[in-house]
């Protein structure tokens, strides 16, 4: 692994990457609400994993092969930890401003496009639903921190803020389904993990309308935008 690296964030974040792997650890838990397979749903985690696979990973047993990785790592495996077959210097860090707080709001994402897919378009005759026999390269993956105190139904609020970003990232990009040959709404494989401080008054929200929201709205945009224009470069991007 690097040495660590401090992200730029209001709590210490440090940061750590080989080629197989990116770590994420905080100073102490964060409340969390993640997709990943391992960590998913609800919980306090203070480690955040990233792997590389090779494009032609199987996937017959992705969560036994991420906890053996977590344990290679010497990573508790009550960590956050996803994959990818992007190149993990492609990763992006962006940190934005939240109310008083210089870097209240920090995303990180590895993105590639290669498996892009409109969500909205029947999957009648589509054949990547035999996603195990025809893996492809492309999974957008998200970390997002929050120095803010948010209630259950603000971290779902929030996926659907990180969502959005994405998607408008996406459109920036011109990133198109090859199936469809319309706009291209993620990956099938896209995870996302968002992990909050809990400091200061509960919120219940954090869409459009509120200022976290616009705040995650800009970080994921902007990170998303940078891991797609790097992933063909050598050097990672920080915001």
């Amino acid at each position: 692994m690097s040495e660590l690296e401090t992200l730029s964030f209001s709590q210490p974040l440090t940061w750590s990457q080989s080629e197989h792997c990116l770590v994420v650890s905080a100073a102490e838990p964060l409340y969390t609400l993640s997709s990943a397979l391992v960590g998913g749903g609800f919980g306090h985690c203070q480690h955040f994993a990233n792997f590389h696979v090779d494009k032609d990973y199987d996937g017959h047993h992705p969560k036994d092969d991420l906890l053996r990785w977590l344990a290679d790592q010497r990573l508790p495996l009550s960590a956050v930890a996803m994959m990818t077959a992007v190149r993990l210097h492609s990763a992006c860090a962006v940190s934005v401003p939240l109310a008083a707080t210089t870097n209240g709001v920090l995303a990180l994402v590895t993105a590639g496009v290669g498996n892009a897919v409109d969500i909205s378009v029947s999957s009648d005759a589509d054949p990547r639903l035999m996603l195990r026999s025809t893996p492809r390269v492309g999974t957008i993956n998200t970390f997002l921190f929050l120095d803010a105190h948010l209630t259950d139904g603000a971290l779902v609020n929030a996926s659907l803020s990180a969502t959005e970003a994405k998607v408008q990232a996406l459109r920036e990009m011109g990133v198109n389904d090859p199936f469809s040959e319309t706009p291209a709404t993620g990956t099938s494989t896209d995870s996302l993990s968002i992990a909050a401080t809990q400091r200061g008054d509960p919120t219940p929200y954090a869409g459009s309308g509120t200022a976290i929201g616009r705040a995650i709205g800009q970080a994921v945009y902007q990170a998303t935008l940078g891991s797609l224009t790097k992933s063909q470069q050598v050097s990672p991007c920080w915001g």
